[in-house]
C-alpha cells in the first residue's frame, strides 16, 4: 500500500512540475506599439508601457517586457518615441462625404470676416472657366471678428461677392449646412434674382426661407430647404471626384485620430460608393451610416431587408435620420422664444409634423 502510493505522488509530482514548466503557446503579435505614454480608457489600468496586437485584435496592453512575450521575427515594432497613445475617436455625427469635399472645394472654415470670403472666391475665379460653378462650405457670421454695415437679419448680402464673380455662379454653404450664400450669377440661373409678376411667389419655400430685404430683393442667404431653390441647379459630381473625395475623408480622419465616423444621412449613391470602396479594400475608418429620411422608397427597401452588419464591422447601415428644424447658427432652429437678434423670428420647421 505504501508503495503504491509513494507511486501515485511520484507520478503526480512529475506531471505538475510538467505544467508549470510548460507555459501555453501565445499568439504571435503582428504589431508591438512601445515608447511612449499609451491611455487605454480603462479606470483599472489607465496607461501602459506596451501594447501588442494582432491583425485588427489587441492581445495584449500592460507592460513592455511582458508585451515581448507575443513578438516573433514577423512582428512589426513602432517605437513612439515619447509620443502618446490614445484609442482612436469615433466621430457621433457629422457628414463623411462633405468632409472630403471640403477639401477639394473651398474651405471657408477659419474665415473670420465677409471679406475673406470674398477674397478666397476672388481667388478661385481667376483659376476657373466663365460659367463653372464655385462652391464651397465652412463661413459662420458668428464668428467673424467684424460685420460688414450692410446686413439684413445678421447677415451679409451677396453684392461684394457678386462683383468679384459675374461670370461664375457661386454658392457657398454655411459650417453647419443648413443655409447657404450665392451670388447673382448663381441665383440667376435659378430665376430668383427677378420678382415674381404672375402672382407665384418663388421666395416662398415650405420649410425654408429666401432672405430678401425691405425692397423685396434675395440678399444670397438661403435657409434650410430653401437652399435646393440653389443646389439643384450645380452640376452632378462626377465618380472620379466622388472617389478622391472619399479618399481624402479618410486622410482627414487619419490626421485627426478618428477611427469610426457616424455618417448621419445618406442616400442610395453614396451607399454605392461606400460598398465600391470597401470592395476595393478602401475603407480604411468604420463607418455607422444613417439612411436618409426624406428617400421613402430607400427607406421602403430598407425595411424589407433590414439593416447591414459587416462582419468585419467596416459598414454599418442600421439607422435613419430626420431632422425636424434647422441650426441655431443659420437661425433655423425652431424655438419656443423668439431669436433675440431677430424679433418676430421661431426659426424654420423641416419637417411636418404630420410626415409619416
Amino acid at each position: 500500500m505504501r508503495l503504491q502510493n509513494t507511486a501515485f505522488w511520484s507520478v503526480t509530482l512529475f506531471f505538475l512540475t510538467l505544467t508549470a514548466c510548460t507555459s501555453p503557446k501565445k499568439d504571435a503579435a503582428t504589431l508591438l506599439i512601445y515608447g511612449g505614454p499609451i491611455y487605454t480608457v480603462d479606470t483599472i489600468q489607465s496607461t501602459v508601457e506596451a501594447v501588442a496586437t494582432k491583425n485588427n485584435k489587441i492581445l495584449f496592453a500592460g507592460s513592455l517586457a511582458d508585451a515581448e512575450k507575443y513578438k516573433d521575427d514577423q512582428t512589426q515594432l513602432i517605437d513612439l518615441a515619447g509620443k502618446t497613445m490614445t484609442p482612436g475617436l469615433i466621430e457621433g455625427h457629422g457628414h463623411f462625404m462633405g468632409l472630403g469635399y471640403n477639401e477639394l472645394n473651398l474651405d471657408l472654415m477659419n474665415t473670420t470676416s465677409y471679406q475673406e470670403i470674398v477674397d478666397a472666391v476672388a481667388a478661385a475665379v481667376e483659376k476657373a472657366e466663365p460659367g463653372e460653378w464655385i462652391t464651397g462650405r465652412g463661413w459662420h457670421q458668428s464668428k467673424w471678428t467684424e460685420m460688414p454695415s450692410d446686413t439684413v437679419n445678421g447677415f451679409q448680402t451677396h453684392y461684394r461677392l457678386s462683383e468679384v464673380s459675374p461670370d461664375n455662379p457661386v454658392y457657398l454653404r454655411h459650417a453647419s449646412g443648413h443655409a447657404g450664400f450665392a451670388n447673382a450669377a448663381a441665383m440667376d440661373i435659378a430665376g430668383l434674382l427677378v420678382l415674381p409678376k404672375d402672382g407665384i411667389n418663388k421666395f416662398e419655400v415650405e420649410g425654408g426661407e429666401v432672405m430678401r430685404d425691405q425692397l423685396g430683393r434675395p440678399t444670397g442667404i438661403f435657409n434650410e430647404r430653401a437652399q435646393g431653390l440653389i443646389t439643384k441647379h450645380i452640376p452632378e459630381s462626377t465618380p472620379e471626384k466622388d472617389a478622391k473625395a472619399f479618399e481624402m475623408a479618410i486622410a482627414a480622419c487619419h490626421r485627426n485620430g478618428i477611427t469610426g465616423f457616424h455618417d448621419a444621412g445618406i442616400g442610395r449613391e453614396t451607399i454605392t460608393l461606400y460598398e465600391k470602396m470597401k470592395t476595393e479594400g478602401k475603407m480604411k475608418a468604420r463607418l455607422y451610416v444613417m439612411l436618409t429620411g426624406w428617400d421613402k422608397e430607400l427607406l421602403n427597401e430598407w425595411y424589407e431587408k433590414g439593416p447591414f452588419i459587416d462582419p468585419a464591422h467596416l459598414l454599418t447601415i442600421r439607422s435613419v435620420k430626420l431632422n425636424c428644424d434647422g441650426a441655431l447658427g443659420s437661425r433655423g432652429a425652431w424655438l419656443l422664444e423668439p431669436y433675440t437678434d431677430r424679433p418676430g423670428h421661431f426659426g424654420l420647421v423641416t419637417l411636418p409634423m404630420a410626415f409619416v
